[in-house]
């Protein structure tokens, strides 16, 4: 898990090691297709001298794809850390945050605003500011360290991650920052919260029992479970899908999965994939893949299937969240 981003901002190196050791040589799973096949170059026009060096050819564009709905996202694209977003079409790209290191963005509910967390000084802090980027306001206000913000399913509160009491654990406030109480309290680091759409569970990372997994509890905190021990430990960001019947999250071992909500049927959509989250309609998966030299954002069927680019940036796109 990305325990250190609660004191210095690391999950930029985290994921290049991440999607580095998922690029090793591995069978392709039968769901995943290939990007859209890039059309051939033309040879260049004859000339009346006869030629005596081979012309270069002209590079082909990249092919990318187009979803609906708009997606904010991590970008390092304006020299430092930044929150974005973008139309599914790559139309609308607007830096949101300016300055400083921001990364987990978050939708509210609504669409009007998004959640997500601030280097300032030494800590992290959640902020919220207008889908425009206006009105960024200071949440949590604390000493320590505080990140990973997700929204309950009417909007009035936000959980997040803090080290406030000495190590990660789960906390809730209200989404004016009020309220703050923790939900979780083991000396373990429980972190990247993910609150299910019907607002009764929340699933996070843990590595309470030695290696990372993902846990779910109640809304309150009570009847804390095991959903995942995979043996190799995963970098969870796990993520509900719209209708609460399954789970999304990032396995060291090699991958996007997807699991059902109770922890079965553990599947490994894409090789070579990182933090995803649903479509509103649940048809489709976004993740950060570096497949084809950097970080980029991709978008797949729920099943893995229909692999397509949505980016193209010499920066590293990632930390996707999908707007309602």
């Amino acid at each position: 898990m990305y325990h250190n981003l609660f004191r210095i901002p690391l999950l930029a190196a985290v994921m290049a090691v991440i999607l580095a050791a998922c690029a090793a040589p591995t069978p392709t799973p039968a769901a995943e297709q290939p990007t859209a096949t890039q059309a051939p170059t033309q040879a260049p026009a004859a000339t009346a001298i006869p030629p005596t060096n081979t012309p270069r050819p002209t590079a082909t564009p990249v092919v990318l794809g187009t979803v609906a709905g708009r997606i904010a996202f991590r970008s390092t694209r304006s020299g430092s850390d930044n929150i974005w977003v973008m139309n599914g079409d790559g139309s609308g790209l607007t830096n949101l945050t300016q300055t400083g290191h921001n990364e987990s963005p978050a939708w509210s509910p609504d669409g009007t605003r998004i959640a997500w967390c601030r280097l300032a000084g030494q800590n992290f802090e959640i902020y919220v500011m207008n889908a425009d980027g206006s009105d960024q306001t200071n949440l949590s206000n604390n000493p320590s360290g505080d990140c990973f913000p997700s929204w309950s399913p009417d909007g009035t509160q936000i959980i997040f991650a803090s080290d406030r009491d000495g190590n990660a654990e789960i906390y809730v406030m209200n989404s004016d920052g009020s309220g703050q109480t923790r939900l979780t309290n083991n000396p373990a680091q429980d972190d990247q919260p993910s609150w299910s759409r019907d607002g009764k569970q929340i699933v996070f990372g843990s590595d309470r029992e030695g290696q990372n997994d993902i846990y779910v509890m109640n809304a309150d905190g009570s009847n804390q479970t095991s959903l995942t021990n995979l043996g190799v430990g995963v970098a969870p960001v796990p993520m509900w899908s719209p209708d609460g019947t399954k789970i999304v999250f990032q396995c060291q071992c090699g991958g996007t999965y997807v699991m059902n909500a109770d922890g079965s049927g553990q599947t490994n959509l894409v090789i070579n994939g990182g933090q995803a989250d649903w479509s509103p309609d649940g048809r489709q998966i976004i993740f950060s893949s570096d497949r084809d030299g950097n970080i980029e954002l991709y978008v797949m069927n729920a099943d893995g299937s229909n692999v397509m680019r949505l980016t193209d940036n010499s920066a590293e796109d990632y930390s996707a969240d999908w707007s309602p």
